[in-house]
C-alpha cells in the first residue's frame, strides 16, 4: 500500500508524503491515520450490520415456517449484536494486512484481535447451545418419561459451562500464553483446590444424585425440612424452590440428597380432613341428619374418592360436638385442591343453615354466687 500512496499514485506532494513517512512510536505515520479510519469505520459501521442482521432475522422464511427448529430458536437470541463485532473485527483484521504492520505491534494487534474475535465467538456459540437446548427440551416434552426433561437444562448448562471455559483458554491462547503449561502449573495446586472445591464438588454429585434417582421434578410439590413449596429449577449446585408464599429458597443439592423429602406431587389423590364444631344445642337427630347429608353431597363431587368419604359425629370438645370430614380428591395441583375444597365447604355451610345448625365458637359461663348475708 505505501508504494501505491507515495510512488504510484502521485497522490500527495513531496511535503505531506514526507510528513506522512516520517516514523512515530515504530510505525509511520500514515499507517497510525489509516488504521484510526478503518478502526472509527468499523464503530461506525456496526450499528447498520447489526441492523442489517437484525432484519434478516426477521424477515428469515425458514424461522417463521418451523418456529420450534434450531434456526428459529437460535435467531431469537440477541445474535446480530456479537455477528457484527465479529464482522467489524474481521474488517480490522484486513485493514492491519493491508497497511503491512510489523514488528511487535503487529504481534500486540493480533493478538488483541484474535481475543476480541474469540470472546463475540464464544457468545455466538454459547447463543447456540442455547438454541439446541430449547430443541431437545421440546422433544423431550413430546415424551411420557419426565428424566429427559430434567436432563435437557441440566446437559445444557454443561455444554454452556464447556463453551466458556473452553472459550476463556482460548483467548489465553490468542495472548501467546501456553495453555497446557499454565493447565500442569494448576495441577501443583491440585490438592488445595479440591479441599477448598469440596463443597463444591458434594453439590453436583447430589445434583446427579437427584437426576438418577429422581425424587422429585420440576413442576413438584414438596417439603425438604421445613421449606415447602414447588420445585422450579434442579441445578449443578442448587435446587429452587417457590414456596406458597411467592419467594425462592435455594436449597444445596447436596443436602437435598441427605435430606428426607416429601412430595406431595406424586401423590394419587390428595386428602382433606376438617373437623366441624356444632353447638351444644344440636340435638342428635340434627347430627345425624346433619351427617348423612354432608356425606351424600361429599360423594357427588366427580373429583372425589366415595370410598374414601367419612363424616361422623367423633368428639364431645369443650365447647363444640364435633363431627369428622374426611375424604380424597383425585386432583394433581394445589389450586385444583383449593378450588374444590372451597366448594364443597360452601356447600356445608348451606346444609347447616338450611338445617339450622349452629356452629360453635369458644365459649365459656361463668357461674357467680353472691355473698351470703
Amino acid at each position: 500500500m505505501e508504494k501505491f500512496l507515495f510512488e504510484e499514485s502521485h497522490i500527495f506532494s513531496m511535503e505531506v508524503a514526507a510528513l506522512l513517512k516520517h516514523t512515530v512510536l515504530i510505525m509511520p505515520n500514515w499507517k497510525w491515520i489509516v488504521l484510526a479510519i478503518f478502526i472509527v469505520l468499523g464503530i461506525a459501521l456496526r450499528p447498520l450490520i447489526q441492523w442489517v442482521l437484525k432484519e434478516f432475522k426477521k424477515h428469515n422464511p425458514w424461522a417463521k415456517k418451523f418456529p420450534k427448529s434450531f434456526t428459529a430458536y437460535f435467531f431469537k437470541s440477541e445474535i446480530e449484536r456479537p455477528l457484527a463485532w465479529v464482522i467489524v473485527g474481521l474488517l480490522w483484521f484486513g485493514a492491519g494486512d493491508a497497511i503491512e504492520l510489523t514488528g511487535k505491534f503487529q504481534t500486540y494487534y493480533e493478538h488483541v484481535l484474535k481475543a476480541f474475535l474469540a470472546i463475540h465467538l464464544i457468545r455466538v456459540i454459547y447463543y447456540a447451545v442455547d438454541a439446541l437446548g430449547s430443541v431437545f427440551a421440546d422433544i423431550a416434552a413430546k415424551t411420557e418419561s419426565t428424566m429427559d426433561d430434567q436432563l435437557v437444562p441440566f446437559a445444557s448448562k454443561i455444554l454452556k459451562v464447556l463453551v466458556v471455559v473452553l472459550g476463556v483458554l482460548i483467548v489465553l491462547q490468542s495472548f501467546g500464553l501456553n495453555v497446557m503449561s499454565l493447565l500442569a502449573g494448576l495441577g501443583l495446586g491440585g490438592l488445595a483446590l479440591a479441599l477448598a472445591a469440596q463443597d463444591t464438588a458434594a453439590n453436583l454429585f447430589g445434583s446427579v444424585t437427584i437426576l438418577v434417582d429422581n425424587p422429585c421434578k420440576i413442576g413438584d410439590w414438596v417439603k425438604v425440612k421445613d421449606v415447602e413449596g414447588t420445585v422450579e429449577e434442579i441445578g449443578f449446585r442448587s435446587t429452587r424452590i417457590r414456596t406458597f408464599y411467592n419467594s425462592v429458597i435455594t436449597i444445596p443439592n447436596a443436602t437435598m440428597a441427605k435430606e428426607n423429602i416429601d412430595n406431595m406431587g406424586v401423590r394419587p389423590a390428595r386428602r382433606i380432613r376438617q373437623s366441624l364444631g356444632l353447638a351444644y344445642e344440636t340435638t342428635p337427630e340434627n347430627i345425624e341428619a346433619f351427617c348423612d347429608r354432608v356425606r351424600y353431597l361429599i360423594k357427588q363431587d366427580q373429583k372425589v374418592i366415595p370410598e374414601t368419604v367419612t363424616v361422623h359425629f367423633n368428639n364431645f370438645n369443650a365447647s363444640t360436638l364435633d363431627v369428622l370430614v374426611n375424604f380424597h380428591l383425585k386432583v394433581y395441583t394445589g389450586p385444583e385442591e383449593l378450588e374444590h375444597q372451597q366448594r364443597i365447604f360452601l356447600e356445608i355451610i348451606k346444609i347447616a343453615n338450611d338445617m339450622k345448625v349452629e356452629f360453635a365458637y369458644p365459649t365459656q359461663t361463668v357461674y357467680y354466687r353472691g355473698a351470703q348475708g
